[in-house]
């Protein structure tokens, strides 16, 4: 638990934990007995949301009387009423759940732990060779090398014959033990985050149009050799990214050295000095996901109000 700043009125400062309620962010206020005037310290329970619940105190500071503050504590109260409510249901039927006959339901990011469980097993399967036939199902359309030389059919034949599902299968082809890991990883923490926060049909669709539009992206600029869930970490990145900073009440939040990492090492793969890399799928991903996250935010439906006045 951290403490992100004091509040020196408590009808104040309990607006401003009302409204970090409100996103999710769990808080609490403790008065402090040590100054010689009324203090309201405000702390922040997990620690990845505590950089996020800085920046929101800084602005509630300048701009209490603002709208988006308003009107937080009775859905402060709302949300706390529902969860005891769900805390007296969990330990009512806590036995229950012990049985045989119990079916809970799915485990949080379930859509994504199942993408990455398909990820693997074509790995295995394939022992992460993009030679091996059992991958030739899988590339967005069919090729046949000649020494260092690949030929195709232009035009994507298969898709349009009815092979649609190669448009979004190369997301699942792998060709290294690094390039499967790394995938996966940003995979788990941002498609959870994701599926947890928004929902699971949400992230399938996320994940098919940013899938088939940074494959289709790589296709036009290299050819059909090409694979890897990146277009797709990049999508979520750049969505999490702008919902994260212009619109809080999604309780989606990356930490600025995430952001940096990933945009330094999107940067770094077109120097070529890490082998050939899917910088177009990278780029498509990373642009409709920011696309995405900053057009579903308040902040451009102000943009579109002023351009109106």
């Amino acid at each position: 638990m951290r403490l992100i700043g004091e509040i020196d009125d408590k009808r104040l400062a309990q607006t401003f934990s009302d409204y970090l309620t409100q996103l999710g962010i769990e808080n609490e206020i403790q008065e402090n007995r040590d100054s010689l005037y009324d203090k309201y310290e405000i702390w922040v329970h997990l620690e990845d949301e505590v950089e996020q619940a800085e920046a929101l105190l800084e602005k509630f500071l300048k701009y209490p009387d603002d709208p988006e503050f308003q009107g937080a504590s009775w859905k402060a109260r709302k949300i706390k009423r529902q969860a005891k409510r769900e805390e007296k249901e969990g330990a009512q039927y806590m036995d229950a759940r012990t049985t045989v006959f119990y079916k809970g339901a799915p485990p949080r990011g379930a859509l994504t732990l199942l993408l990455i469980v398909v990820c693997v097993t074509i790995s295995v399967l394939s022992k992460l060779d993009e030679a091996t036939d059992s991958l030739r199902m899988f590339f967005i359309t069919d090729f046949i090398r000649e020494g260092p030389v690949i030929r195709w059919l232009p035009g994507l034949p298969e898709i349009r014959s009815g092979e649609i599902w190669r448009l979004f299968t190369p997301m699942f082809i792998h060709f290294g033990i690094l390039h499967l890991v790394f995938n996966m990883l940003w995979l788990y923490d941002l498609g959870s985050m994701v599926e947890d926060r928004k929902s699971t049909l949400f992230l399938a669709i996320f994940i098919f149009i940013v899938s088939g539009l940074s494959n289709l992206a790589q296709y036009i600029f290299t050819g059909p050799r090409f694979g890897g869930m990146s277009g797709v970490v990049y999508g979520l990145l750049g969505y999490i990214w702008m919902k994260g900073k212009y619109d809080p009440s999604s309780r989606l939040y990356l930490h600025k050295t995430t952001v940096t990492f990933m945009i330094v090492w999107f940067f770094l793969c077109f120097t070529g000095l890490f082998g050939p890399i899917a910088n177009a799928a990278h780029t498509a991903g990373l642009v409709i996901g920011v696309a995405w996250g900053f057009l579903s935010s308040p902040k451009f439906r102000q943009v579109i109000k002023q351009l109106r006045k």
